[in-house]
């Protein structure tokens, strides 16, 4: 047993104290050893013999020493005392502490580490209390001394993390003028590597039971069998595995910690997609093979009973929805092993829907062939009224109403009425949405709206009705095909109020892998339409409009601290001029939505009297930092450019961009992020503002 001292005694005691206290408490000795050793420390205080610094190591004392200290007190009281020896082997020098300061103390630091592997250093700057700390004030040399030999441990760590299990770390501090130089070396030692061929997996011996994947086999379902421990096989059929390798590791792969345990928790996540829903690692067991310089790993995995998944069975009454809508979610087979992350996803679906304010998943565990998957749901209110006050740079002051039913029919359709009112601006407008129309990855849409709008470009007064078809093809594609028809009366600067009427037949096709509507992290997103639209307006009319969007999202730190996200988008239209056409159909460029910096559809030709007429082609790209540094609050960094071209002519895109940028400012809500953007023309026109501000919900793209 070694016994470390708390403190060291920075005023040596004299010959004849030590002597003086030894015969005190030699007259104690029935007390015992750890009595006596209580009280020299209790008399070196009170008495003022000395200062104890705790926390820094300075003697070590042996069991040898303890007994030979036990034999002394029980020696004869009246005898001599012979003086206490401490062999120079069981000294272990304290630093030496620099004179303190009243004034705060800084520090430099300076890392010294090989080239390999090459990211040490700046990992090691990520987690040292050092690096961290720097921020925090220091008022005593000792708590500096205290930091270093926290970052020289957290060094050593770091380097087993990374598979150098004899790596080493020593710190060094040298007061430099009035304040320090700290060394810190990272000496990594040889790499230690996987050996999966020793890495196994031991199912552990459980009353628990497991069921064949055949229904019609000897043993199933009324005789389900026991699992028993044995390594480098698997004892339940069907085995989704029993090694690390199959989890993710590679042969010869560094031994690093991450990797290890990611593989761990991937292990469980291979048994709960591969039939076992309550899968579970019940232990872990590490060791290193110093010889071979290998990690070796022993993983208890306990996979519970086998279960398949079948059609849906409510726990509880959820309102109104019925049993064939919650069927028609099913992303899995009748009767397959049990999937946890189908089950994940299904979940999630549900959830989308607006319907619940919680979705629970369960496994009956019947062992038959075909369990019915147990759902208990908590649903949400059917409807609600909700209203706001905004301000938009496009178009001013207003209010926005709404009311919304859902699932009045209890097949989770959606019928939400809309009344904004801007200042240039108002609208009256009705949606529905019918879920699984003719097809469980079909949706049906109706909208009508009636709108008034005034801008720089024109008046516009017009009633609207479209339809269309939303079919879900996969996860990331999905195709809407519409039909719409508008007729109103539009009057233009320095032209007559005309009526008009259009017809078109839209198809948007959508490809994304991004992980948000609203506040995307990672991924891309690319939307095409397509849309040939015929009507009259000053003579009749044929057009195909089309627009290519395509956002890019790109974790820069962390998986939501630092998000790069790009934009660009390409447009044009093909037959008759832009002057030919309702201005609504026209390309416009300028505002919240498009480039911030400019007035809302400022950009692109103008006629005579200065206002913007709209075009037949055009341009955008964006570029923006997203940092977000609290849960709640983040900040933004843009630049954004673009032109609207009278003529479709290909050669001219890209050209005579108008560019702007400024900063933003988010809210994280649970519903999404709030912006408010402050945006400056960087190209600026005469007439333009020198300040843009954009207020909504979501972010720009």
């Amino acid at each position: 047993m070694i016994l470390t001292s708390t403190g060291h005694i920075k005023t040596p005691l004299s010959v004849e104290l030590v002597k003086a206290m030894l015969k005190f408490l030699a007259s104690f000795h029935f007390m015992g050893l750890k009595t006596a050793w209580l009280m020299i420390l209790a008399i070196t205080f009170l008495g003022g013999c000395g200062k104890i610094i705790p926390d820094i190591p300075e003697i070590m004392i042996t069991s040898q020493r303890a007994e030979e200290a036990e034999k002394l007190l029980n020696s004869d009281p009246q005898g001599p005392i012979p003086k206490p020896s401490i062999p120079q082997a069981d000294l272990i020098a304290a630093p030496t502490e620099p004179p303190i300061k009243a004034e705060k103390i800084t520090y430099g630091l300076q890392i010294i580490a090989p080239d390999t592997p090459a990211s040490l250093k700046e990992e090691f700057l990520k987690v040292n209390d050092l690096s961290t700390m720097a921020d925090r004030p220091l008022n005593s040399p000792l708590t500096l001394t205290r930091r270093m030999h926290s970052a020289v441990e957290q060094g050593r760590d770091l380097l087993k993390s990374l598979g150098y299990f004899e790596g080493q770390a020593k710190g060094q501090i040298e007061q430099k003028g009035e304040g320090y130089e700290i060394t810190i070396e990272l000496m990594p030692g040889p790499l230690y590597r996987l050996d999966p061929g020793k890495v196994y997996v031991v199912l552990e011996d459980t009353p628990e039971t497991v069921f064949p994947r055949d229904p019609n086999a000897p043993n199933a379902p009324n005789a389900p069998h026991t699992i028993a421990p044995e390594p480098l096989s698997c004892p339940v059929d069907p085995c989704p595995a029993n090694t690390l390798t199959q989890a993710g590791l590679i042969p010869g792969a560094p031994a690093k910690a991450d990797d290890v345990l990611a593989s761990v928790d991937r292990l469980a996540e291979i048994w709960q997609n591969g039939g076992y829903p309550k899968a579970k690692v019940t232990s872990s067991h590490y060791s290193i093979d110093t010889s071979e310089r290998t990690l070796l790993a022993e993983i208890t995995l306990w996979p519970g009973p086998y279960a398949t998944m079948g059609p849906v069975e409510q726990q509880n009454a959820a309102g109104d929805i019925k049993d064939k809508f919650l069927n028609a979610y099913l992303n899995w087979q009748p009767g397959q092993s049990w999937d946890q992350s189908l089950s994940d996803r299904y979940r999630e679906n549900l959830m989308q829907t607006g319907l619940f304010k919680s979705v629970e998943i369960a496994p009956s565990l019947l062992g038959t062939a075909n369990d019915p998957v147990l759902i208990t749901l908590e649903a949400a209110p059917r409807r609600t009224v909700s209203g706001s006050i905004n301000f938009d740079s496009d178009f001013g002051p207003g209010i926005d109403v709404s009311w919304e039913h859902r699932s009045f029919t209890g097949r989770g359709d959606r019928l939400r009425i809309v009344a904004p009112i801007w200042r240039d601006l108002m609208q009256l407008g009705a949606s529905y949405q019918q879920p699984f129309f003719l097809s469980r990855r079909q949706k049906l849409l109706l909208d009508l709206s009636v709108l008034k709008e005034k801008t720089d470009s024109y008046r516009l007064n017009s009633i609207s009705a479209a339809s269309g078809l939303e079919r879900l093809f996969t996860r990331k594609i999905k195709v809407v095909f519409g039909a719409s028809l508008e007729k109103g009366s539009l009057e233009e600067e320095l032209a007559p109020r005309r009526e008009y009427m259009v017809a078109g037949f839209p198809v948007t096709f959508e490809w994304s892998d991004a992980d948000s509507i609203l506040d995307a992290h990672k991924g891309l997103r690319i939307s095409l339409l397509l849309s040939p639209y015929f009507g009259h307006y000053r003579s009749d009319f044929e057009v195909l409009k089309y627009r290519l969007d395509a956002n890019f999202y790109h974790p820069l730190m962390g998986p939501d601290t630092l998000i790069l996200a790009l934009r660009g988008v390409v447009g044009a239209i093909s037959g008759t001029g832009p002057q030919g056409l309702p201005a609504s159909l026209r390309f416009y460029g300028g505002g919240g939505k498009s480039v911030r910096g400019y007035e809302y559809q400022s950009i692109g030709p103008k006629n005579l009297r200065g206002r913007p007429i709209g075009g037949a082609a055009t341009n955008e790209v964006g570029l923006e930092l997203r940092y977000r540094w609290s849960e709640t609050m983040g900040v933004t960094a843009f630049i954004d450019g673009g032109m609207v071209y009278n003529n479709l002519d290909v050669s001219k895109l890209g050209q005579d961009l108008l560019w702007g940028g400024g900063l933003g400012f988010r809210y994280y809500s649970p519903i999404g992020p709030f912006r408010l953007d402050l945006a400056t023309p960087l190209t600026p026109r005469p007439g333009d503002d020198p300040i843009q501000i954009y207020l909504s919900l979501g972010q720009s793209f």
